[in-house]
């Protein structure tokens, strides 16, 4: 069993979500990343901000046991799913949740594939999340990469190495399926041809995006402002979900769910970012 000295810990997350972004295993601030530092504690990334401005003293320090929390910072709205891993797992000392582009898209499906077992679906931060989450891990003792269906992956590593080697090799996976199963390298200009009105596959289109997209409008007519580079990003993963649905018979989002993110991400996550 192995801890990171709390100094350390906090070092290797901010480390990983630079590392991250490099491997563009990650953008802005979707995901989230944690370093255990003892049975009972572990370090992670705090809510809605961006990982090339955070400190070493940005992260928060949190209980396994309940998740509780000293100081002003909020951790990830995720913190749950890392406590229960670190319960479940003693082994596990470092965790990667990404929503990287080929492991989002696989996980639409809602299936497990060779090297990853998937959890159900469950609204971003909510305890059904949590749940389905906890449910893969504890029925999967052999399996340390999951899909989180329509959402993105979870990676628990014996430590930083192995998490990033289970976070590449996850999608060097993903991007192999993806492209036996759908023969395109144009995704927006391909899914165009299919779905006049795009609709949310993935969590990230409905917050940022919303409800639906008229494809017959440019890419720069649908992403514009500040935000454009991560709206294409998005639209982009969104499109060779839709088109991965295509192929598998799999179902975007429901109505109520896509507009319910949309309207958190406006009146929360939007605010915490600026």
């Amino acid at each position: 069993m192995f801890y990171y000295s709390e100094e350390i810990a906090r070092e290797y997350v901010i480390k990983a979500g630079l590392e991250l972004q490099e491997k563009g295993l990650i953008a802005r601030t979707w995901g989230n990343i944690s370093a255990r530092i003892s049975k009972d504690e572990f370090i992670i990334t705090p809510s809605g901000r961006a990982y090339e401005t955070l400190k070493p003293m940005d992260l928060v320090k949190v209980k396994v046991a309940d998740c509780s929390y000293a100081g002003d910072i909020k951790p990830s709205s995720e913190k749950g799913i890392h406590a229960m891993a670190y319960a479940l797992r003693p082994e596990i000392s470092f965790i990667i949740h990404t929503h990287q582009f080929y492991a989002s898209v696989i996980g639409v499906a809602g299936k497990s594939i060779p090297g990853a077992a998937c959890a159900g679906y469950g609204l971003p931060g909510s305890d059904k999340l949590k749940s389905k989450v906890m449910d893969a891990v504890a029925r999967n003792s052999d399996k340390q990469s999951f899909l989180m269906q329509k959402h993105g992956a979870l990676c628990l590593g014996t430590d930083y190495a192995n998490c990033f080697e289970l976070a590449e090799k996850l999608e060097d996976e993903c991007r192999e399926l993806f492209h036996k199963c759908v023969k395109s390298d144009h995704y927006i200009s391909d899914c165009s041809k299919l779905h006049k009105n795009l609709k949310p596959y993935i969590d990230d289109f409905a917050q940022i995006l919303g409800e639906k997209i008229d494809l017959s409008k440019s890419a720069s007519e649908i992403c514009n402002g500040e935000d454009a580079e991560a709206q294409y990003m998005i639209l982009e993963k969104n499109c060779a979900a839709a088109l991965y649905a295509d192929a598998t018979g799999a179902k975007p989002l429901s109505f109520t769910d896509a507009k319910l993110q949309r309207f958190v991400y406006l009146t929360k996550y939007s605010k915490l970012k600026k």
